[in-house]
């Protein structure tokens, strides 16, 4: 009997370590764990020669002075919060990489020669960097046509002989003859009076523009009366194409609209305004801008 006793009280005690032994080991007992390593975040590669853009572009100009036709480039003073770089300068009549790349294109003189300027290459910058969305291109050319020579075919004027005086007649019997030349009448010279169209207050008057969708532009009627710029009394406009105008008639102030909708292939549209002049208030003239819209706009 004791022999078993001692046996079951052998048993308990060892069940007993084995149990204790079995724990769950404490927080500060167990085995660290392997972390892996984070790598070191990748710096943004900044494209060479990127700017900010704070002067937007708004639309290609052709302005004409007497012979001279020039060709430029009109923009806004605001930020866009989209960057841009250069990436060519052309000549006149020089090919580039990036010809018909442009969203505005690239116009070409009446000769057929592509136009001298500089193509930009927009981005935005967004998480993952900088992204390119758009390239443009700027032009800064001109053009004079040569004047027609006056024809040297006309026939020339010969001088009538005069007649030799008698040496036998006394100085004081000439008679001297009545001048025949007629008496030159004075005319008033005619003023010339001139219209057109421009972008700014005091910018060139242009014959057409080429202006992005959705972007309010602001359209001058101006006159010249021997080319000196005088006053706008009134004027309204004649054409109804912009989808949005800040009014139909105005004085001092410009008009400013804005296209929404797209016109059809190869269709260019035109704003047409009546003008009356302040020196000459019943004078009624008129002023036309050719327009070709252009999408899509640089993003905002």
């Amino acid at each position: 009997m004791k022999k078993r006793m001692a046996l079951l009280l052998t048993s308990i005690f060892v069940l007993s370590s084995i149990s204790a032994n079995a724990r769950e080991p404490l927080e500060n007992e167990r085995p660290p764990i392997p972390v892996p390593p984070v790598p070191d975040p990748v710096a943004f590669v900044v494209p060479t020669g990127l700017y900010f853009v704070t002067d937007t572009y708004v639309a290609d100009v052709v302005a004409t002075s007497d012979a001279t036709t020039i060709y430029s480039t009109t923009t806004v003073h605001e930020s866009t919060g989209s960057y841009a770089r250069v990436i060519d300068s052309v000549a006149t009549g020089a090919s580039s990489p990036f010809d018909g790349m442009a969203f505005n294109g690239r116009a070409a003189l009446t000769n057929g020669q592509a136009l001298a300027g500089t193509y930009y290459e927009n981005f935005v910058l967004t998480a993952g960097g900088y992204v390119p969305v758009s390239i443009v291109f700027f032009q800064d050319d001109s053009e004079t046509k040569r004047r027609q020579a006056v024809s040297s075919s006309a026939p020339k004027a010969t001088a009538s002989p005069v007649p030799a005086v008698p040496t036998t007649q006394p100085r004081d019997a000439i008679a001297l003859s009545p001048s025949i030349r007629p008496q030159a009448s004075i005319q008033p010279v005619p003023r010339t009076v001139r219209t057109g169209v421009s972008l700014a207050p005091e910018g060139p008057t242009l014959a057409s523009a080429e202006v992005l969708r959705g972007r309010l532009v602001q359209f001058w009627p101006r006159v010249f009366i021997d080319n000196v710029d005088v006053p706008i009394r009134s004027w309204r406009l004649l054409s109804a194409q912009p989808d949005h105008i800040s009014a139909s008639t105005g004085s001092r102030q410009p008009l400013a609209a804005q296209w929404i909708r797209m016109p059809a292939s190869g269709v260019s549209w035109s704003l047409r305004f009546e003008i009356f002049p302040d020196v000459s208030p019943t004078e009624r003239l008129e002023a036309e801008i050719s327009v070709t819209l252009r999408s899509p706009a640089l993003v905002d």
